[in-house]
């Protein structure tokens, strides 16, 4: 079980957390204001992308899994070490494999919730999944590991949403809507109610999704169609 971060309470240690985010994008730093709110300490990132710069001056950036490794050899002993995969749009797959790589190195997941939404309390959430400021999630929705509800993004009741699930900024999904794994919705889209959205599907931003939508389709427009 990993660690749950949500205004009101924490499963984990109680002491301020260490953690380090993989990905040193604009996701990685929307990361860090939202575990500061926490008090949690960052004491480094990781990127894959060997020609990106530093995102923050007083944390220092380390490439690939080598990188983490060396990282890892030089630390005194820190446990619990928590850690966020940072990686947006439609990488889930990619979130999914970090992580579990990361889980094998002897890290744990972090969980977090903004203390700026909307969540109802019987939402049952995996490890590694990163709820953003504005979000609202109603009653009786599961979030499956390493999924991104972001911000201002509407899940209304029942909905269902698999693992390395991105719900883009501005995206409603209607109640009842089971998104299976490795999906994006892009921002602005909406999915109307009872509606199925399959694996590795990538729905275009302000899209509207009047039926179920096949495995492994890009759909766009409105009504959305497959491109």
């Amino acid at each position: 079980m990993g660690i749950c971060l949500h205004s009101g309470f924490k499963t984990g240690p109680q002491s301020p957390l260490n953690y380090i985010i993989w990905g040193a994008k604009g996701h990685g730093m929307v990361v860090r204001d939202a575990l500061d709110s926490y008090g949690c300490h960052l004491l480094a990132v990781f990127d894959n992308n060997t020609d990106l710069e530093p995102p923050f001056p007083d944390v220092p950036l380390f490439y690939l899994r080598e990188g983490f490794e060396r990282w890892l050899s030089s630390l005194d002993v820190l446990s619990p070490l928590g850690f966020v995969v940072a990686m947006g749009g439609a990488r889930g797959k990619d979130r999914l494999s970090t992580a579990d790589y990361l889980t094998s190195s002897g890290l744990q997941p972090v969980s977090f919730i903004h203390p700026w939404t909307s969540v109802c309390s019987n939402v049952i959430i995996g490890d590694g999944v990163q709820i953003m400021a504005g979000a609202c999630i109603s009653t009786r929705v599961r979030i499956g590991d390493q999924t991104i509800v972001n911000h201002m993004a509407n899940v209304d009741h029942e909905c269902i949403l698999g693992k390395g699930v991105h719900i883009a900024p501005g995206a409603t999904l209607a109640g009842c809507v089971t998104v299976q794994d490795h999906v994006m919705i892009g921002a602005g889209a909406t999915v109307l109610p009872n509606l199925t959205i399959e694996e590795d599907v990538v729905v275009g931003a302000g899209a509207v999704v009047t039926k179920d939508v096949d495995a492994g389709s890009v759909v766009a427009g409105v009504p959305a169609r497959r491109k």
